[in-house]
Formats: structure tokens, C-alpha cells, sequence
């Protein structure tokens, strides 16, 4: 994989009087390609597995620009911190995918199980289905929230989003042309309850989306384009202690309830349909700050419950919600031995979870340590080593279903030499 990344961005900040205005401009450049190799079905002795392979390349322009207005107002004795926005962007991307033909001929080769690596001429053309489009987003938005402090112990925030959102897909292939427009609304609700000066206790609910065409925005079909998009409501609660003033602690109890999901048509394959959902009942802490002067820590640890809640002809109620595993835990130690130099010593911890929603294939949980080395030269250059993976275990980081699963890096040293300006 390689890709050529320029970006440009800028910002314009302007305070009259109670109110702050800024604004910031982004343009992004993009222009991305990689290569895969994916095993696919295994005959029925287990002893040979097929191979295809393909190539992508995206290229990509995005231009972003919002602009925010803060002012700080009083009614009564309340003090509110009123914010209100547009946004409005642009993404063009450009899409196109080859298919490999083993010698030339086949998508298709089997290879021996046991030893899969072969040395077979390969071809890289367009296959019947291969992605050459063009896909054309935007997006215009408003928003607006008030932050108002009723007392001192007491904070309320209420905020909404308006998204006006317009997909365009164009197939270079056969000229086919979908179109996709959604106006969608996402409120904001939170508390703040400060009971004493160190200790506060928080509540929210929001809702936010997913448009049909995916994270990326990189397709639409005559089916996608006739689906709503996913939702996502949240609920959290939590508490944030301030130990000292330089060490907190912040825990939070959540459930994520997802919509719209999508689902293949049990009485029609060749359609879709958003029957789908899902529930994520989860708990988080972490502790952030100093310990000592010279050894500063970043840890966390976090429970997650994620479920099937409807039953699709993917996945039966109550299944378990692909790669997602049920314990997680970091922690980061860094320690400062001297003004110019400092060591950091880290474990990362994942359970076990699933590869896809099937259940039927499972990644091993695994444990992970880190370390690093930090050298100040002067005051604005610096020197960093970072030893990843230190005692080189073996383990798999996600998965793009059952047969697709990428293993976690080995063992690897990376240096880098920082200057600030």
C-alpha cells in the first residue's frame, strides 16, 4: 500500500467584545493504492485453500470549511455560553478497482494449505464488476448550543445539528447515475452536577448518523439509494474525580443503540433491506496524570457488551456484534529522569472476539508491550525511539470477515527526529 497525503488548512480567529468568531478552511489532497491477496473458500479436507487477489487506487479532494460564533451572555443568574455554527464541505473521489488473473487466466488458484506461498505470474485488469466511478459528497450544516451555568454545582448543555447531505455516484462503466439526499436532525442533551469541588457527575443523550453510502462514501447502488441511514443514539452517565491536581480519575456506564442496520432480503438476495440493529451496553475508567513529579501515567480499562437485537438472515438475536471484544486494557508509564531525557514502558490487553457476525471464527485475545526513549537535543528538536511489540508476540489485530484476518506488527524499532517552531 502507498499513499501521497497534501494538506492545507487555515484558520482566522477574531474576538469583538463577548464574541469569538473563527473560522477554519481545510483542503485535502489524496491519492491512495493498495494491493491484496485474499484466501477464500478451503475444500473439505482442509488441505488446500483458494487465493484471488485485487488492486484499488482512490483518489481523492476534500475541501472543508466552518465557522464558529461564541459569545458569553447573562439572564439573571444564569450564565450561559452560547455557540452556534455552519459547516459546509466537499469530497470528490474517484475510484477504480483491478481483479488479478493467475496466469493470465484465472481469478481463482489453489494452493496447499500447509504452504500457501506460490511463485505464479499474475495480471491485474478490470473484471465485469470492478468499481470505476466517480462519487461526489456534500455537505451543509448549522448548529447551535448553549452551555448555561445555573450554579455553581449545576451545568446544562442543549444543543442541535441540522446535516443537509447529498450523495452522487456516477459509474464510468456503464453510466449509470444514483442520487442520495438526506436532511437530518441530531440533538444534544448533558448535566454537569458538581456536589464538591473535585468531584463532578455527568449525564447525556445524543443522536447522530450514518449515511447509506458507507463511512467512506465510496458507493451507491440502485438499492442503497432507496435506504435510510444508520442512527446511533447514546446514553452515558459518569463521574470525573480530580485526585489531586494532577492526577483524575473518569468512569462512565453507556448504551449505544444502533438502527437501520443493513441485511440481506430473506425472501430476495438480490435486495436490502434495514430490518438490522444492534445494542452496546458498555463501562469505561481511566486514570490520567502524575503519580510522581518524574512518572506520569495513562491508563484505562473498558467492559463492552455489543448484541444483535433483531434477528436478519445474517446473524440470529442475541449473537455478538463482530470485533468487538468484551475487556480492553492500556496503561502507559512515562518517566522523566533528567530535564533532557525520559523512558516509557506501556501493556496494551484485548480479549478474544469475533471476525464476523456469523460467530463461527474467533481472533485471540493477547497482550502487547511497548516501550520507548525520548532525548531533548535543545529546546526545540528532540529524539524519539519506540519499540513496538517488545517481546514479539504473535496475535491479530481485526479482520475483514472469517477468511481475511490481518496479524498485529512484529517486533519493530521506529525513530523519529521532531523540531517545533
Amino acid at each position: 500500500m502507498h499513499a501521497r497525503v497534501n494538506l492545507a488548512s487555515a484558520v482566522i480567529d477574531h474576538q469583538i467584545g463577548k464574541l469569538n468568531i473563527r473560522n477554519h478552511t481545510l483542503f485535502g489532497d489524496y491519492n491512495r493504492m493498495y494491493q491484496n491477496f485474499v484466501p477464500g473458500t478451503v475444500n473439505a479436507d482442509e488441505t488446500r485453500v483458494n487465493l484471488s487477489a485485487y488492486n484499488n487506487a482512490t483518489r481523492r479532494r476534500n475541501v472543508f470549511n466552518q465557522t464558529d460564533f461564541t459569545y458569553a451572555a447573562k439572564t439573571g443568574s444564569v450564565r450561559h455560553t452560547l455557540l452556534a455554527g455552519t459547516e459546509f464541505g466537499r469530497q470528490v473521489s474517484n475510484n477504480f478497482r483491478n481483479t488479478g488473473f493467475f496466469n493470465n487466466a484465472s481469478t481463482l488458484i489453489s494452493v496447499p494449505f500447509a504452504n500457501p506461498t506460490i511463485d505464479t505470474p499474475m495480471t491485474f485488469r478490470q473484471n465485469a464488476t470492478d468499481a470505476d466511478n466517480r462519487v461526489q459528497a456534500n455537505v451543509a450544516a448549522t448548529y447551535a448550543q448553549d452551555q448555561m451555568e445555573l450554579s455553581r454545582q449545576v451545568q446544562v448543555l442543549v444543543g442541535l445539528r441540522f446535516d443537509h447531505f447529498n450523495l452522487k455516484f456516477h459509474n464510468n462503466r456503464n453510466g449509470d447515475n444514483f442520487n442520495r439526499t438526506d436532511n437530518l436532525l441530531s440533538p444534544r442533551v448533558g448535566v454537569v452536577f458538581k456536589p464538591v469541588e473535585p468531584l463532578s457527575l455527568y449525564g447525556s443523550y445524543s443522536v447522530s448518523y450514518l449515511p447509506s453510502s458507507g463511512d467512506q462514501f465510496s458507493s451507491l447502488t440502485a438499492s442503497t439509494q432507496t435506504l435510510e441511514p444508520e442512527k446511533f443514539t447514546n446514553y452515558e452517565f459518569g463521574v470525573k474525580w480530580d485526585i489531586r491536581q494532577s492526577l483524575s480519575l473518569t468512569t462512565a456506564v453507556y448504551r449505544l443503540d444502533r438502527t437501520n442496520t443493513r441485511a440481506t432480503d430473506p425472501n430476495d438476495p438480490t435486495k436490502i433491506i434495514q430490518t438490522g440493529s444492534q445494542r452496546t451496553s458498555g463501562f469505561e475508567a481511566s486514570l490520567n496524570g502524575n503519580i510522581m513529579r518524574a512518572w506520569s501515567i495513562l491508563g484505562g480499562y473498558a467492559y463492552q457488551d455489543a448484541r444483535i437485537t433483531s434477528t436478519t438472515i445474517s446473524a440470529p438475536l442475541g449473537a455478538r456484534v463482530a470485533q468487538v471484544p468484551r475487556h480492553t486494557f492500556s496503561l502507559w508509564n512515562n518517566y522523566r529522569f533528567v530535564k533532557q531525557l525520559a523512558a516509557g514502558l506501556g501493556v496494551t490487553n484485548r480479549s478474544s472476539m469475533f471476525a464476523a457476525i456469523d460467530d463461527k471464527v474467533v481472533l485471540p485475545g493477547y497482550t502487547r508491550v511497548d516501550a520507548a526513549l525520548f532525548f531533548s537535543i535543545s529546546e526545540k528538536l528532540g529524539l524519539q525511539a519506540n519499540l513496538e511489540n517488545l517481546l514479539d508476540r504473535k496475535y491479530f489485530i481485526n479482520a475483514d470477515g472469517n477468511d481475511n484476518i490481518s496479524p498485529g506488527s512484529s517486533r519493530a524499532v521506529r525513530l523519529s527526529l521532531t523540531w517545533k517552531f
